[in-house]
């Protein structure tokens, strides 16, 4: 009957039991948490609603991303299904704006603010790099899962239009996940023929790049240099690496279900041992590594899900991940599943997986799978 939601879907949603059980661990974690009463003062921090409030609303914000994933699953046919290329057309326009916010403020032109942008959007050296989101890890990730759509639906024009837009971003985790991706995708023809000519040429200019004087003190100073002594060229190394230790002892202190959704921060003093691992703090980096009435981020979402959903909960969701890659190879799909790949090195410098465009995407590999079995 027209309307109606065909058996085989059912039978399909209902085979993703992993998923299900994420969802149910983060309620469990959210129920535990909320009734739990720790032996140590939480961090004051301001809250949208409460601090029970906010963790709830998190809960929220989990289960409409997983209602959308099964929504997206349903309405996504194959490559030619028109959904999609309303998602390549919106990511052109915001691709395009973005460009026009770089090359403004790159040159001190006044440009024009869409509604809901911050006053003053995330810059670097006063170039804007978010374009139309919070910031530039966000749309350098959203540009790469737009770019291997429309890739897929055959927009070849599109989709490095989309990649080259990463560049506005100055992202440096989303320019490593975009190598990787066009690495994958492109990993049978890397070795023959005519472009066996470009190597020699990259080795010499990357040669010659490792003598610049921004490679000495933004990449060579930032990645060697250890997280015990600290200067202005490894400060954002040094700030991740504490953040993350403090993540990494609140799952191994709450294994069965972290510490609650959204909650990170709330226990962010208790587990802050910093001056266990900087030798030389200034007082500016002791009031700043101390956040105070700021909610802290763990800013890597495979440690802000092992710190807020415990270890088991940690597992629960890589074992979901693991799964999507599995069934994008399946589909032998390199655009996706080189797609995948970048999705989850960008994970290591993302704020949340809780952005519904993450999981839309996700759903795409399954969506391909269920018409294949469809069909069969």
């Amino acid at each position: 009957m027209k309307g109606r939601i065909p058996i085989q879907y059912i039978w399909y949603v209902s085979r993703n039991k992993i998923l299900f059980l994420f969802l149910f661990w983060v309620f469990l974690s959210f129920t535990v948490n909320a009734l739990w009463d720790y032996n140590y003062q939480l961090k004051n921090i301001p809250f949208r609603l409460s601090e029970k409030g906010d963790s709830f609303l998190r809960l929220g914000y989990v289960t409409l991303c997983i209602i959308a994933f099964f929504f997206s699953l349903y309405f996504f046919k194959n490559k030619n299904n028109n959904i999609l290329k309303y998602w390549v057309l919106g990511s052109i326009l915001a691709a395009s704006y973005s460009w026009y916010l770089f090359i403004s403020s790159a040159f001190g032109i006044p440009y024009i603010r869409l509604f809901g942008m911050e006053p003053v959007p995330q810059n670097l050296f006063g170039i804007i790099r978010s374009g139309t989101f919070k910031e530039g890890n966000f749309f350098g990730l959203y540009l790469i899962l737009s770019a291997a759509i429309a890739f897929f639906r055959g927009n070849t024009k599109s989709g490095w239009f989309l990649l080259c837009t990463i560049i506005t971003t100055m992202s440096t985790i989303s320019l490593v996940s975009a190598f990787v991706f066009l690495i994958y995708v492109y990993r049978k023809k890397l070795f023959t023929g005519k472009i066996l000519i470009i190597y020699p040429l990259i080795i010499l200019a990357f040669f010659a790049f490792t003598k610049t004087e921004y490679f000495q003190k933004y990449v060579k100073k930032k990645m060697f240099q250890p997280v015990s002594y600290l200067t202005t060229e490894n400060f954002s190394k040094v700030d991740r690496y504490i953040t993350g230790r403090i993540a990494f002892k609140q799952g191994v202190a709450n294994p069965f279900v972290g510490v609650g959704p959204y909650n990170f921060a709330l226990h962010y003093d208790y587990y802050n041992d910093y001056r266990n691992v900087v030798l030389n703090p200034s007082v500016w980096f002791d009031d700043f590594i101390a956040r105070k009435n700021i909610r802290g981020i763990t800013n890597n979402v495979y440690l802000e899900v092992w710190a807020e959903y415990g270890i088991l909960g940690f597992l629960i969701f890589i074992l979901f991940l693991l799964k999507t890659l599995f069934v994008s190879l399946k589909n032998k799909d390199d655009l996706i599943t080189g797609a995948l790949l970048a999705l989850f090195i960008s994970f290591n410098a993302f704020p949340s997986f809780i952005m519904l465009f993450i999981w839309v995407f996700l759903a795409l590999p399954y969506s391909i799978n269920y018409q294949k079995r469809i069909i069969k």
